[in-house]
C-alpha cells in the first residue's frame, strides 16, 4: 500500500486509452475522512454497483470520456449520460449538495468535482488538476487525489483539442475499486518483456540510484516489445512502448550528466524513427514529419529520417519536398533498392500530377 494513503480511504482506479491507445491507469485515494459523501458517490460510479439511475443511463464511469481538456488547468470527464459536459448523474440523484470546502486546490493530481457554476449542482463530472487552481476554492469540492500514474492525465491534457474538446476520445475503458492488499496495476503486465510502470515517475526507484547499465536493459525492453508488436501489425501496442521508452530516456536524461546522456542518443533517435514508422502505418503523415523533423536537427544526415520524411511529405502530396528529401537520402546511401524505387514511383505520380493538369486546362480553354 502506497504509504501517503490515509487507512480507511477508499482506493480507486480509472483505465484510460486515447483513442485506441492504451495510456495507463489513474490510482486515486478518496478523502472518505473530509468528505464522506462525495468519497462514496466516485467510489461507487467506479465500481458501477448501483446499476441504471434515474436518467436510464448505468452509474458508471467506464465509457465515458475526457470531454474538456486545458494544458496546464485541468482535464475534465464523469459525463456518464451525453459523454460531451452537457450531462451526468450522481448516485444520489441528477445533483447533490456541496459537502464542504474544507480542501484547497493547491496541487496537480487533485479530484475536484465540476458543476454547473451554482451552489449545490454536483453530479458525476469530476476534473483532475495539473496545477494549483486557487480560484475554485469555495466553489468545487475537493475529494480526492492521484497517487499513481499521473502522467496519464497529463498526457490526456496533451491531446490537440478545439475549444478545450479533444479531437480524439480520450476514455475511460475501465474503473472500479481496490484494496491495500490488491495489485494495484501500476506495473505493466501486458504479456511482453516489458514490465515497468508505463510513465516513470510511478517507478520505485529515482533516476539518480539507476545504473547506467541497468537503465540500458530497461529501454531495451520497451523498444524489443514495440518492435515485437510492429512485426504483428499491432500498431497502437507498438506506438505505446515506443512513446514509454522515450519517456523514460527523458526522465533519466534529466538527472545525468551530458557525457552520460551521450550513451542514449542513438536509443532516443531510433525510437523517434521507430515511431515515425507507425505514423506512416496510421497515415498520420504530419505526425511522421514532425518526428523526422526532430531526429533530422540531431542527426541531419540520418537516412532513415529523410527517407521516412519524403515518404510522409510524398503522401501529403507535397511531391518536391518529398523527392528533395529522398535524393539527400540516395546521396548518403547510393544504389540503395528501397530510396530508387521510392524515387521512380514519385517521378511518376509527378508525371502522372502534370499531364492531369494538362488536360485540366485544355478543357477550360475548349470551354
Amino acid at each position: 500500500m502506497d504509504k501517503n494513503i490515509r487507512v480507511g480511504n477508499y482506493i480507486v482506479f480509472l483505465d484510460v486509452s486515447i483513442g485506441d491507445e492504451k495510456v495507463g491507469r489513474i490510482i486515486i485515494e478518496l478523502f472518505k475522512h473530509i468528505v464522506p459523501k462525495t468519497a462514496e458517490n466516485f467510489r461507487a460510479l467506479c465500481t458501477g454497483e448501483y446499476g441504471p439511475g434515474k436518467l436510464g443511463k448505468a452509474l458508471h464511469l467506464v465509457g465515458s470520456r475526457f470531454h474538456k481538456v486545458i494544458p496546464q488547468f485541468m482535464i475534465q470527464g464523469g459525463d456518464i449520460t451525453n459523454f460531451d459536459g452537457t450531462g451526468g448523474e450522481s448516485i444520489y440523484g441528477p445533483c447533490f449538495e456541496d459537502e464542504n470546502f474544507k480542501l484547497k486546490h493547491k496541487f496537480e493530481g487533485q479530484l475536484s468535482l465540476a458543476n454547473t457554476g451554482k451552489p449545490n449542482s454536483n453530479n458525476s463530472q469530476f476534473f483532475i488538476t495539473l496545477a494549483p487552481c486557487p480560484h475554485l476554492d469555495g466553489r468545487n469540492v475537493v475529494f480526492g487525489c492521484v497517487r499513481h500514474g499521473f502522467g496519464v492525465a497529463r498526457e490526456v491534457s496533451l491531446v490537440d483539442s478545439e475549444d478545450d474538446k479533444p479531437l480524439v476520445k480520450c476514455t475511460i475503458t475501465n474503473s472500479g475499486q481496490l484494496s491495500p492488499e490488491d495489485d494495484w496495476g501500476v506495473i505493466e503486465q501486458d504479456g511482453s518483456q516489458d514490465t515497468y510502470p508505463a510513465f516513470p515517475e510511478d517507478w520505485n526507484l529515482s533516476p539518480e540510484s539507476v545504473q547506467l547499465n541497468e537503465m540500458s536493459d530497461v529501454i531495451q525492453a520497451m523498444k524489443g516489445s514495440g518492435n515485437e508488436y510492429f512485426a504483428n501489425n499491432q500498431f497502437h501496442n507498438a506506438q505505446r512502448k515506443y512513446k514509454k521508452a522515450l519517456r523514460y530516456i527523458q526522465w533519466y536524461n534529466g538527472s545525468q550528466s551530458f557525457s552520460q546522456q551521450k550513451h542514449f542518443a542513438g536509443s532516443f533517435t531510433a525510437t523517434l524513427l521507430n515511431l515515425a514508422a507507425v505514423q506512416l502505418k496510421f497515415r498520420a503523415y504530419k505526425a511522421a514529419v514532425h518526428l523526422c523533423d526532430e531526429v533530422l536537427c540531431l542527426e541531419p544526415n540520418n537516412v532513415k529520417a529523410l527517407f521516412r520524411r519524403g515518404r510522409a511529405q510524398v503522401s501529403r502530396s507535397n511531391f518536391e519536398l518529398g523527392l528533395q528529401d529522398l535524393e539527400a537520402a540516395l546521396k548518403l546511401s547510393p544504389n540503395n533498392r528501397q530510396i530508387l524505387k521510392e524515387i521512380a514511383g514519385v517521378k511518376r505520380r509527378i508525371q502522372q500530377h502534370l499531364n492531369l493538369e494538362k488536360v485540366t486546362y485544355a478543357r477550360m480553354f475548349r470551354a
